[in-house]
C-alpha cells in the first residue's frame, strides 16, 4: 500500500479536473484526501490510476511518501521526506505546507526547522525577483505564507530570516473577518504604543497599509493588519495560527526587526510564494519615462503613463487630468530628482508575471514657483502591453 499511496499523490496534482470529476470515483478520491478510506477504496484508486503513464517528479514522489507516512502516524519520517521534498524544490512546492501544519504535533520542532532554515538560507543567497531595485541601504521585507518566515534584505542581499505565522485561512484576504493575511506590498504606516496594546500583541505592533490602492479597486475591505508580537510564548512558530496579521517573536522584533523600519518609507511584500523567476519588465525605464515627460512639461506623454482607472483623493483620471495640465502647464521649468528607490513586484499565486508594481523613492521637486521634498510612490500596473500608474501617493512637503 505505501507504494500505491507514494504513484497516487503525484498524478493528482498534475492531472485538470476532467480525470478527477467522474461520477462516484471522484467521491473515493475526495474521502482519500481526508483520510476517510478503506483498502477497498486504496484498490479502486490504485486501478483507475494505472491507466495513465506520466512518471512524477522526484520532489512530487518524496511529497507524496510524506503524506502516506503522516497518514499512518509516522509523523517524524514525514517531516523527513518534506524536508527532502523541499531540499529537491525550494520554491513552490505543497511539501512545505504539510510540513508546517505537521510541525506543530511533534516533540523538538526546532531540530526539523533548523534543517529548513538551512535550505532556505541557500534558496535566498540568489536576490528573489520581486525586489526589482532597492538602494544598497535600504531595508525591504519579503513574508512568504508557504515557508512562514519573514526575511530581510539590505538592498539585495538577505540580512535575516525570522519564523512568523499568518491567517488560520489558506489563500488571500478579501473582507473583513475571513482570517486571511492579505498578499500584496505593504508598508509600515505607525507603531501603536505598547500601553495602548492589549495583552496579546506582546507590546509590540506596526500597522500595514492595508488596504492599499491596488485592493481598493478590487472592492477588498477589512483593517487591522499588523505585523506584532504576542503574549504567547513561541506563537510564531504555531503556522497558520492567526487572524490575519503577521506574528514574530517578541525579542526578535524589538531588537532586530524595527530598528529596520522607517515608518512610511519601508515597503513589505507578502506572498503565496516568493518566486525564483518572474518576467519583471523594463519597469525601471518606465519610471524614468515618467519622471523626463513630467520635466519637460510634456503634458501628453505625461499623462498617457496615468490609467483611466487612475483614483486619487481629488477623484478619478478625469479629475487627474485636468488638475496636473492646469499645475504642470504653469511652470516655467521643472526639475525632479528620485533618489533611494526601491521597486518591489506583487504576482498572485503562481502567475508568471506580476500583477502590479510599487515603485518608492525620495523625490525631490523644484520649479520656479515651489519646491518641495519627500516620499513618493507609484501603484503601476501593465495594461495590455504597456505599463500604466493607477495610483500615487506622496507625504512630505517643504
Amino acid at each position: 500500500m505505501k507504494l500505491i499511496i507514494a504513484i497516487l499523490f503525484p498524478f493528482l496534482f498534475s492531472f485538470s479536473n476532467q480525470y478527477l470529476e467522474k461520477g462516484e470515483i471522484e467521491k473515493v478520491i475526495k474521502n482519500f484526501l481526508k483520510g476517510k478510506y478503506t483498502s477497498q477504496d486504496i484498490k479502486v484508486i490504485k486501478a483507475y490510476f494505472e491507466n495513465f503513464k506520466e512518471e512524477p517528479e522526484e520532489y512530487l514522489r518524496l511529497y507524496a511518501k510524506g503524506l502516506y507516512l503522516e497518514k499512518t502516524g509516522n509523523k517524524k519520517e514525514a517531516l523527513n521526506y518534506y524536508l527532502k521534498s523541499i531540499q529537491i524544490k525550494p520554491d513552490y512546492n505543497p511539501s512545505y505546507y504539510r510540513f508546517n501544519f505537521l510541525i506543530r504535533s511533534v516533540d523538538n520542532p526546532e531540530a526539523y526547522r533548523k534543517k529548513l532554515v538551512e535550505i532556505l538560507k541557500k534558496r535566498f543567497t540568489k536576490t528573489p525577483p520581486v525586489i526589482v531595485e532597492n538602494s544598497e541601504n535600504k531595508y525591504v521585507f519579503l513574508v512568504e505564507k508557504m515557508s512562514q518566515y519573514l526575511y530581510v534584505f539590505k538592498g539585495k542581499k538577505l540580512v535575516g530570516m525570522y519564523p512568523v505565522t499568518t491567517g488560520k485561512k489558506l489563500g488571500n484576504k478579501m473582507r473583513e473577518g475571513d482570517q486571511k493575511t492579505p498578499e500584496g506590498i505593504y508598508y509600515f504606516v505607525k507603531r501603536i504604543s505598547p500601553e495602548r496594546l492589549p495583552k496579546i500583541y506582546g507590546g509590540i505592533a506596526v500597522v500595514l497599509n492595508y488596504p492599499n490602492p491596488y485592493d481598493k479597486l478590487l472592492g477588498k475591505t477589512g483593517s487591522g493588519i499588523w505585523l506584532h508580537g504576542s503574549d504567547t510564548e513561541d506563537k510564531n512558530k504555531i503556522p497558520f495560527s492567526t487572524r490575519g496579521c503577521v506574528v514574530a517573536e517578541n525579542t526578535a522584533l524589538r531588537k532586530e526587526i524595527l530598528p529596520k523600519i522607517r515608518i512610511n518609507n519601508t515597503l513589505i511584500g507578502i506572498y503565496k510564494v516568493i518566486p525564483s523567476d518572474l518576467e519583471v519588465g523594463k519597469i525601471k525605464e518606465f519610471i524614468y519615462d515618467w519622471k523626463n515627460a513630467w520635466e519637460n512639461k510634456d503634458f501628453e506623454k505625461y499623462i498617457s503613463l496615468y490609467s483611466k482607472k487612475f483614483r486619487w483623493k481629488g477623484g478619478g483620471f478625469k479629475e487627474w487630468k485636468k488638475y496636473k495640465k492646469r499645475v504642470i502647464l504653469s511652470k516655467k521649468f521643472i526639475k525632479i530628482k528620485i533618489s533611494e528607490l526601491t521597486i518591489l513586484a506583487y504576482r498572485e499565486g503562481l502567475e508568471k508575471e506580476p500583477r502590479y508594481y510599487v515603485a518608492e523613492f525620495l523625490q525631490e521637486y523644484t520649479s520656479d514657483k515651489y519646491s518641495d521634498k519627500g516620499i513618493k510612490r507609484l501603484y503601476i500596473v501593465k495594461e495590455s502591453a504597456d505599463f500604466k500608474i493607477i495610483s500615487e501617493e506622496f507625504l512630505g512637503g517643504s
